[in-house]
């Protein structure tokens, strides 16, 4: 590859904070939350106009389930907190037994998890943000860090004042592609990600049927098209798989999710029909990870003594608990970094778990926490009492450790790796997705 030298320029320092996020998805706004409520100054970094990442930019709007399926609730603190902030201002369709936040519920009631409106969830993610004080800085780009040996004392930034930077004491990345603890030199890994693209659409006959049975989520269907996690439809047709840490990557994502739109439409071509939304990010689900410290064993040890909380995989039922170790969020290599969301530490399987909402949420949450006591205490994060850190996680709702009722939950079976084929998995169809005669279509939401 060619290079070119381009001349040293002095870069303006815009701010020096506590605690810097970099990535505003649900993560990243549950690590400067948590954070902020520990007292820090908090600055967070967000390459778009809006927080929620996937789950609002992506169309990934269902909040997946944080009971295990038996009846159980696994997800406390923020994880149950912004179930609810994203339902805040709009519809849902969150079974009613759930709707006061109890530990446990009848099997019959159906799992704690719901869809939501998008541009609501922006809203309240927006109100909840301001309301803790919180600097969210939207249209920038993360760019590079400023090291000194293990320790990031700043990062490099761009957006429309051209190229800034911002110095912290602690750092979390919640970027989703680990772009922060990578190019800060931590060991990572990577993984190609399948191809898929979701809207929402209006079709005149399901929005009739909709509006007699005065469901909204039956008003404007949320349409996925391509690969779902276990494979489907599709699979076997085409490539529907990409690098997602390339530009290159990234840009043939967008030309392969847009293709099946375009192909979709063409074949749907009608007056009563229109897509009314698209998603402004490539739905990445696993791109590259964190190799930390320690990790989160698919098929592991259930009992972790560090653990900073219960995790599932959210569409098994009912689903084996996990407790996931404080050492999955750092790396011996940098003092001052923590990893929030779906690029954590895990392996196998263990990585696809962790991409799940809940999952990314109570990461985001254990982050911010352990930054905001590591500022306090003066330490590195290596250095970190992680009892302490617990306390404070449990003070705040985090489960930490399975209880006797959970242990009862069986692993589902599976095949082996990451995103594996699901051979008796009819979970997706029961709680987001309607499957179709079309080739690589589902459709989420509601009750089909």
């Amino acid at each position: 590859m060619n290079t070119i030298k381009l001349a040293q320029k002095e870069i303006p320092v815009v701010k020096e904070t506590d605690v810097i996020v970099v990535g505003g998805g649900l993560a990243g706004v549950a690590a400067a939350v948590a954070a902020a409520r520990e007292g820090m100054k908090v600055t967070l970094i967000e390459k778009t106009i809006m927080l929620g990442g996937l789950a609002t930019a992506g169309h990934v709007c269902v909040y997946l389930p944080i009971d295990d399926g038996a009846g159980h609730k696994v997800y406390g603190g923020l994880a149950e907190e912004l179930l609810h902030i994203c339902i805040k201002y709009s519809y849902d369709n969150l079974p009613d037994e759930w709707r006061d936040c109890p530990e446990s519920a009848p099997v019959e009631a159906g799992r704690y998890m719901t869809n939501f409106n998008i541009p609501a969830a922006v809203l309240a993610l927006d109100e909840l943000t301001q309301n803790e004080g919180i600097d969210v800085v939207f249209d920038t780009v993360f760019s590079e860090p400023i090291m000194e040996g293990k320790t990031v004392k700043g990062i490099v930034v761009e957006n429309k004042s051209g190229r800034t930077a911002y110095m912290a004491k602690m750092f979390v990345d919640a970027s989703g592609d680990a772009d922060l603890v990578y190019r800060a030199g931590a060991e990572t890994e990577t993984l190609k990600t399948i191809v898929s693209h979701w809207f929402h659409e209006l079709d005149f006959n399901i929005m009739k049927k909709g509006i007699e049975e005065g469901n909204m989520l039956h008003v404007t269907p949320l349409r996925w098209l391509g690969l779902v996690p276990s494979g489907g439809a599709g699979d076997e047709k085409m490539d529907l798989t990409t690098d997602g840490t390339t530009s290159e990557g990234v840009n043939e994502y967008i030309r392969l999710s847009r293709g099946l739109a375009l192909d979709f439409l063409k074949k749907h071509l009608s007056p009563d029909y229109c897509m009314i939304s698209m998603p402004t990010m490539p739905q990445f689900r696993m791109t590259r990870r964190l190799i930390g410290s320690d990790e989160l064993k698919y098929d592991g040890e259930y009992h972790i003594d560090h653990s900073i909380g219960c995790v599932i995989a959210s569409l098994d039922q009912p689903a084996t608990v996990y407790e996931y170790p404080y050492e999955g969020l750092i790396t011996d290599k940098l003092t001052n970094v923590l990893a929030a969301g779906r690029m954590v530490s895990a392996e196998g399987r263990g990585w696809a778990i962790m991409r799940f909402i809940p999952a990314c949420v109570l990461t985001g949450q254990a982050a911010g926490t352990a930054a905001a006591q590591a500022v306090k205490d003066g330490v590195t994060l290596q250095e970190l009492d992680v009892k302490k850190l617990q306390d404070t996680l449990e003070k705040n709702g985090v489960k930490l450790h399975r209880t006797k009722e959970m242990e009862g939950n069986k692993p589902a079976r599976r095949a082996p790796g990451g995103e594996g084929k699901r051979p008796e998995q009819p979970e997706i169809d029961r709680f987001c997705v309607h499957h179709e005669k079309d080739d690589n279509v589902r459709i989420a939401g509601g009750e089909h």
